[in-house]
């Protein structure tokens, strides 16, 4: 068998009703030169036989079966697994355009460390574009411009599945996913960015991203997801504060500061007895865009009342 030169790593977790769509997108790739790593991470249901089932039928597909570690934990073992020069990962219950390989391996240059693409985000009948701003398609630019280019635009988005990535790149940085946690993109995808020196973006939707409405991120209790993201961004406030580009440090704070108020609220850590989860004057000289500013000083002048207004805005966006 030919040396791969694309690796798919999926993530495999009480999707049976998803996985189907999701690996028939990747067999029927236009671009053969790939393996498609399917780890099982102890899924309760029947995806680990569908899983087995592939394998039988397609020689690029090999299938990890592990204990259940997380996103984190499956990823890092596909990671480890590949044997290809070059990553991508997609979630079980996502889906990639047939074309995806192809396009991304004829843009690939020399030890490029990552390559960036567009996405489109599926909620029932609803669908949108999950679109970078624009990079000329024969400009290589740092990781940490990308950054700055993207923060500036708004539009800078940190899931994993969004870049197709050099593995040896992230193997010897030791960019591997922190296990445990949830909103674990939002921890590793900074990182990777911050120490890559060349990355190149395509303008090509190539990933599709569908919202369950049994997904984590639409779970009625969110209390974890809201100290994890705490968490986090005390981790990478220590990260930023290193930086010497001072107007990359602060767009990278004004995003911190955004990513706090959304962990409050997701895990509704506005009474006083959260008060020694979170320290609110991490929110002082963070913000940087004016709607930012705004929240943080009104959350650390009255919890309560910014639980009023900011669910009261939300929900008049909603309706």
């Amino acid at each position: 068998m030919i040396a791969p030169k694309i690796s798919i790593i999926v993530p495999i977790y009480k999707v049976e009703k998803e996985i189907h769509r999701c690996v028939e997108s990747l067999i029927n790739q236009t671009f053969k030169g790939i393996e498609i790593i399917l780890v099982d991470d102890g899924s309760p249901d029947n995806c680990p036989i569908i899983c087995d089932e592939y394998a039988k039928k397609d020689n690029r597909i090999k299938v990890i079966h592990k204990e259940n570690g997380g996103l984190s934990d499956a990823r890092n073992a596909g990671l480890l697994e590949a044997k290809a020069d070059y990553i991508l990962f997609v979630d079980s219950d996502d889906y990639i355009d047939k074309r995806t390989c192809e396009k991304f391996y004829s843009t690939i240059e020399a030890n490029v460390d990552v390559i960036v693409g567009d996405a489109v985000r599926i909620e029932g009948a609803n669908k949108s574009l999950m679109e970078h701003a624009y990079i000329p398609p024969d400009a290589i630019i740092s990781g940490k411009e990308f950054l700055k280019k993207q923060l500036k635009s708004r539009k800078m988005n940190m899931a994993a599945w969004l870049n197709l990535y050099n593995r040896n790149y992230l193997v010897d940085n030791g960019l591997f996913f922190k296990k445990g946690i949830l909103h674990e993109d939002e921890q590793w995808t900074p990182r990777v960015f911050l120490k890559a020196k060349k990355v190149k973006y395509i303008k090509f939707p190539f990933y599709y991203y569908i919202i369950r409405k049994d997904s984590i991120t639409k779970a009625k209790d969110k209390t974890k997801n809201g100290i994890d993201l705490i968490n986090t961004c005390y981790e990478l406030e220590k990260i930023y504060e290193e930086l010497e580009d001072i107007e990359l440090k602060k767009l990278l704070n004004d995003n911190l500061a955004r990513i706090f108020l959304q962990a409050i609220d997701d895990g509704d850590f506005y009474s006083n007895q959260y008060k020694d989860l979170y320290n609110k004057m991490f929110l002082i000289g963070k913000p940087l865009s004016i709607k930012n500013k705004a929240k943080s000083y009104l959350f650390i002048l009255n919890k309560m009342l910014y639980k009023f207004v900011y669910r009261s805005f939300k929900k008049a966006s909603i309706d």
